[in-house]
């Protein structure tokens, strides 16, 4: 694609040479995009932000190019100033489409041109850019404007006084001066600036600081000093306006190029004022990429939406020929002297149509400019409506005066409106609820008559539409729609009276002997005439574009009838007639033999002169069209999880578990009807303050399935004293330090096994008697073994002690010798 490069005023192309504070290799030029994403300059679906389109304009300048986005291109050319008063205000001036990005003027004119404000330049941009840099017409960068960032500067005056300071960029030593400074030294800031190349100042330029978020000097206080005139050292008048000389360009910038989202163009706009007072920095230029003309009104001849790109749809056996409503234009941007014109202009263009990758014919479409329409080389010839399905290709082909080529292909299908669905989207229900899966869902035969009723739904195995369970379904849907076309009898009406029927799919243009064809044979073409046997009582007649019989020749007699008359001719004279016979444009010939349909061709009936209408027809046609669609249907779960509680009398020893929460989950079991057990998420939501210290603590326990439904159960937790190790109970029998009440309080705890409470009898500590009687205290009623058994003490202690302990875990000690 060529670029035609706008140096304003120049007339000649400066060599790019950028060397920025970027250090990009020699000749490059480090591309700033909006965002930092190409895709978002291009607007497609890789860009993480808003897509904002390219205007197909870049600025080139200190190593960079900047990409200015659609609609952010401006022309002087075009701003109009509609009350004459010497201004242009943001309604006499074109508007930005994206307001978040840099802005491009250009006044390529002969005139300079003041841009007016009411609001601190907001309505000049809508919403404000706080910098600003102006380029001469050489490309030099003539003044920076900055009224949010910030820079080390010093003055040389004798005071700060805007009358009596001469403000300068700091060097280095000044800037580090006045960091380390404590107070700050009243002749060094960090500020905001606006600075413009001055020849005649001793620095080569003059800068003066800035107010936060105005275009006024900082040490001015417009409050009390009204006089716009003294609002800035360097511009003379209002410094809010904007100044645009003949040739200059005005570059600024968006908010989304000195914020975070791009700091790539962020640190580039810092450095202008080092590539300002750098003489060896090449003028800035603004390239112009030319564009590719646009087709417009071929979306407007899609007749089926749902099949991508244009699909025309020519109705069976119908005539058709191409829409003269398509259009392509290209935007021709300058003038023959390099002006910016930015004008779109209409294109001729061709249509090729196609089948099977072969060109079959060309149409040219020439603009007309004075009645701005367009007019075709000729009709569309070469497709057939006559037989259904038939596809062609409609290849629009366009070339704009810089070379570069449009092609937008259109497929042509031969047939019917395609039948549709109307109303299909995926759905979402709740478990459990009926769903009638046709619901919104309509059908048609693509002429508005409804096939709604004739729809057929599939369903995946084992899904029930009057309680479905939770999942995502595929549902299917489709409808058949018979199409039926009458056929046409094929004939020839001879002097309006007569009529001949004959069977187009047999006599034809059919490779046949006349004299053994047994009905009236019609050629169109010439080959297979040429090559036909005849005999005695053949004839034939040829036909005149305009309807009328030009000539004949009987076979019963060798008369060869024409305009001049009749002669009689021979064998020979025949055979070089027909192989030497060619038809015109329109002309067709007629053929018979024998008695039946030869008579209605001879002299008697039919003479020089005499019409003969030729009607071509086709068969009947009878088509099924299956049109097919599906949705996503999402079946909701809106069961919540089922969650039981172990025990209700838990006890847990204070020692069993690593952490509060797997003890108290170790009395829950969870599972859901649709959620596996592993999708579930069971959690301890209330803890009730439980320590693994002995106490009984009210918990709560939630689990929740992969829907977010959630069901709750709270219960207690008794945290007990561990067991007695086997070690622990061995040295007090050794010791015979038990007391009764010890003894009794870890039967009441169930902490003793019957082994050591055997021990505990063995040893001689207690009594059996003993024994039992502090069992008889933990456990009021000794159940009877209900069959009048025998039962001697130590049994009986036992099975107390086992429904004391229950399904307690069991320490075995030995016992003492």
């Amino acid at each position: 694609m060529k670029k035609l490069i706008l140096v304003l005023l120049l007339g000649f192309t400066v060599a790019l040479g950028f060397m920025s504070s970027a250090q990009a290799a020699e000749g490059d030029l480090i591309d700033l995009y909006p965002y930092n994403q190409i895709a978002c300059l291009e607007g497609t679906n890789a860009c993480t932000q808003t897509k904002l389109g390219d205007s197909n304009w870049d600025f080139e300048y200190y190593g960079h190019r900047y990409h200015v986005v659609r609609g952010g291109a401006r022309y002087v050319k075009d701003f109009v100033d509609t009350n004459s008063n010497g201004l242009i205000s943001s309604l006499e001036m074109t508007v930005l489409s994206w307001n978040a990005f840099a802005s491009l003027i250009i006044n390529d004119t002969e005139e300079s041109v003041t841009l007016s404000t009411t609001n601190v330049r907001v309505d000049l941009t809508s919403v404000v850019h706080r910098m600003y840099t102006y380029f001469d017409a050489a490309g030099k960068l003539q003044m920076f404007e900055d009224h949010i960032g910030t820079y080390y500067i010093f003055n040389d005056g004798a005071d700060n006084t805007p009358a009596n300071a001469d403000w300068r960029l700091a060097t280095t030593a000044e800037k580090e001066a006045y960091i380390a400074a404590d107070p700050k030294p009243a002749n060094t800031r960090l500020t905001h600036i606006r600075m413009k190349l001055d020849p005649t100042d001793s620095n080569g330029y003059k800068l003066e600081p800035l107010k936060y978020l105005t275009w006024t000097h900082a040490d001015v206080d417009t409050a009390v000093d009204t006089n716009v005139e003294n609002w800035s050292t360097i511009i003379a008048g209002n410094p809010n306006y904007v100044t645009i000389p003949a040739g200059w360009t005005v570059f600024s910038f968006g908010t989304n190029d000195r914020g975070t989202l791009n700091t790539m163009t962020r640190d580039y706009i810092t450095t202008m004022p080092i590539a300002m007072l750098d003489n060896t920095v090449a003028p800035m230029q603004t390239v112009y990429t030319p564009q590719p003309a646009v087709f417009a009104g071929l979306t407007a001849l899609d007749d089926d939406l749902v099949t991508p790109g244009v699909n025309i749809v020519v109705d069976y056996n119908a005539s058709f020929d191409l829409s003269n409503t398509v259009s392509a234009s290209w935007v021709n941007m300058f003038d023959t002297n390099g002006k910016i014109i930015n004008a779109t202009e209409k294109l001729d263009f061709d249509v090729e149509i196609s089948q099977d990758d072969v060109v079959l014919e060309t149409i040219s479409f020439t603009y007309n400019e004075g009645t701005n329409s367009y007019t075709a080389s000729g009709p569309v010839t070469s497709i057939d409506t006559s037989v259904f399905g038939a596809g062609y290709k409609a290849t629009y082909k366009v070339e704009t005066p810089e070379g570069d080529e449009t092609e937008v292909v259109a497929d042509i299908v031969i047939g019917v409106m395609p039948p549709k669905f109307a109303g299909v989207a995926n759905r979402y229900i709740d478990e459990g609820t009926y769903v009638n899966l046709v619901q919104g869902i309509t059908a048609d035969d693509g002429y508005g008559n409804s096939k709604t009723s004739s729809i057929q739904v599939t369903t995946p195995a084992g899904f029930n539409q009057y309680s479905p369970l939770p999942g995502v379904y595929q549902i299917g849907l489709s409808f058949t729609h018979h199409v039926h076309f009458d056929g046409l009898q094929s004939k020839v009406v001879f002097k309006g009276v007569t009529t001949v029927n004959f069977n187009e799919q047999t006599s034809l243009n059919a490779d046949i002997d006349i004299n053994a064809h047994p009905s009236l044979a019609v050629f169109t073409e010439i080959d297979n005439f040429t090559t036909a046997g005849t005999a005695f009582g053949s004839v034939m007649v040829v036909v005149a574009a305009d309807g009328t019989m030009k000539e004949r020749y009987d076979r019963n007699n060798w008369e060869h009838t024409t305009s001049t008359g009749t002669v009689v001719g021979d064998a020979v004279l025949f055979a070089a007639w027909q192989a030497a016979l060619t038809l015109a444009p329109g002309e067709f010939i007629l053929t018979a033999h024998g008695s039946t349909h030869g008579p209605v061709l001879r002299a008697a009936n039919l003479a020089f002169g005499d019409t003969v209408a030729l009607t071509i027809g086709y068969p009947e046609f009878n088509y099924d069209i299956v049109t097919t669609a599906s949705y996503t249907l999402t079946v909701d779960d809106v069961t919540a999880p089922k969650l039981m509680v172990v025990s209700n009398n838990y006890k847990v020893e204070s020692n069993a578990y690593a952490n509060v929460n797997q003890a108290i989950l170790a009395n829950v079991v969870a599972f859901d009807y649709y959620d596996s057990a592993s999708d579930l998420s069971m959690y301890v939501s209330n803890n009730g303050g439980m320590t693994l210290t002995p106490g009984t603590y009210t918990v709560e326990v939630t689990v929740e399935d992969r829907a977010g439904n959630a069901t709750v159960q709270s219960f207690q937790v008794t945290v007990i004293a561990p067991k007695l190790t086997q070690a622990e109970v061995q040295a007090l029998l050794d010791a015979q330090t038990l007391t009764q009440a010890e003894i009794q309080a870890l039967i009441n705890a169930s902490q003793l096994t019957e082994a050591q409470v055997n021990a505990l009898i063995a040893a001689g500590v207690y009594t059996e008697a003993e024994i039992q009687a502090m069992i008889d205290a933990s456990i009021a009623d000794i159940p009877e073994t209900g069959c009048g058994s025998a039962i001697n003490a130590t049994s009986a202690i036992f099975i107390t002690f086992s429904l004391v302990i229950g399904a307690s875990l069991v320490f075995f000690i030995r016992k003492r010798s």
